[in-house]
């Protein structure tokens, strides 16, 4: 990272469960082009009763049966059949649990720790974590000469095929975006490398920053995320500003768990989570994914 070189730090245990609830999820509907589960009904409609015949008179005086669709047997037209209505496309649920999922996790260094918390979350739920915990070093979007992610993505994408991809990203861009609409098609580039029909792709926002100069920045680039997954119904967009937040929106190094009792969430630097932090993280994205009821 240009100025704020992100690097990994020592691993921290993971803590106790617990159900944050105050982030907030831009929940582009999951899912192919609009993930639909559609019900199709066909009715067939029969005649209750049999074909009848017509009696007409020959030419040669004699008398011929015709059958004639459509006539009932007391010479009444058959009603038209009552127009069956096109089922409501509905969004299909997404699955209660991560039970059987394929999980995919990668990003810059703000994501490591939630990477690895979220695959032990995933794994004791059922799922399947497709490789261990991973990120790449100052990397972002804009400098695809230092780290070429949408290379990356597509092969990591073919290789493992996930049924969720789980992407954070964009410390690194903060203060290096010279244009947001050209960052703006980046991420919407990314985010299509990761579309494929029944894949859920999580996009996990910036969190609120205890660094001045990142702290002014990281919004917009928050910004450009959540617009884009709008556009696509299979992105699901979580914020972890909210997530790092106090409740008046200003950063906190310490907040408390959910037994009320203070957990360091970040280290000096203002920008890079400890094991509780990234553990923080990944439950607000089991929680985006996987809300009650």
């Amino acid at each position: 990272m240009a100025g704020h070189a992100l690097a990994r730090w020592p691993a921290v245990s993971a803590l106790a469960a617990f159900s944050h609830r105050s982030h907030i999820v831009s929940l582009a509907v999951i899912g192919s082009a609009a993930i639909l589960a559609v019900g199709v009904s066909v009715v067939e409609h029969r005649d209750p009763h049999p074909r009848s015949s017509v009696a007409l008179a020959s030419s040669g005086g004699s008398r011929v049966s015709l059958p004639v669709p459509g006539i009932a047997f007391d010479g009444t037209p058959e009603p038209t059949p009552t127009p069956v209505p096109t089922p409501t496309p509905v969004p299909r649920r997404f699955p209660a649990s991560p039970q059987g999922l394929r999980l995919w996790s990668d990003g810059d260094s703000t994501s490591y720790f939630m990477t690895d918390a979220l695959f032990a979350e995933w794994t004791a739920r059922g799922g399947t974590p497709v490789r261990g915990a991973d990120y790449k070093i100052s990397s972002g979007l804009w400098r695809d000469d230092f780290f070429d992610w949408p290379a990356y993505i597509q092969s990591e994408m073919a290789i493992y095929d996930p049924d969720v991809a789980v992407f954070m990203i964009g410390a690194n861009d903060a203060n290096q975006v010279s244009s947001y609409d050209d960052y703006a098609a980046r991420v919407g580039h990314v985010m299509d490398l990761m579309y494929r029909e029944g894949r859920v792709v999580v996009w996990v926002g910036q969190p609120c920053m205890g660094n001045a100069s990142l702290a002014a920045t990281v919004p917009a680039v928050n910004r450009v995320f959540q617009e884009q997954a709008a556009l696509r119904p299979w992105v699901l967009y979580v914020d972890t500003w909210s997530l790092t937040s106090w409740s008046d929106g200003s950063y906190s190094q310490y907040l408390p768990d959910e037994a009320g009792i203070d957990q360091m969430l970040r280290y000096a630097d203002g920008i890079h989570f400890t094991g509780a932090g990234g553990r923080r993280l990944a439950l607000g994205v089991l929680a985006a994914l996987f809300p009650p009821g």
